[in-house]
């Protein structure tokens, strides 16, 4: 007997979406304008990883100060004819 697939055994499973996040980091007297791509199931994740990110790039740092500018999913939808006979190869 064959081994068969029920597609609603799937339903909970879910696929991790890129994320872009755009933020700046004021250490001391300076300040740093970041965009990182994350990949993250949801928000809370994206907020995890992010602050992942900021401790291992500031570790040495006492006090770091973020701003979130901007955190959307990436869709791949584009419009290709904004681009038709702009490029050439």
């Amino acid at each position: 007997m064959e081994p068969t697939h029920n597609p609603s055994e799937d339903w909970g499973l879910t696929s991790a979406k890129a994320w872009m996040v755009e933020y700046t980091v004021q250490v001391d007297e300076e300040s740093h304008r970041h965009l990182s791509m994350i990949r993250a199931d949801d928000v809370s994740s994206v907020h995890q990883q992010l602050l992942h990110e900021l401790r291992k790039a500031y570790q040495t740092s006492s006090r770091v100060d973020v701003t979130v500018h901007r955190m959307e999913p990436i869709t791949t939808n584009t419009d290709f004819l904004y681009f038709e006979g702009i490029y050439a190869p």
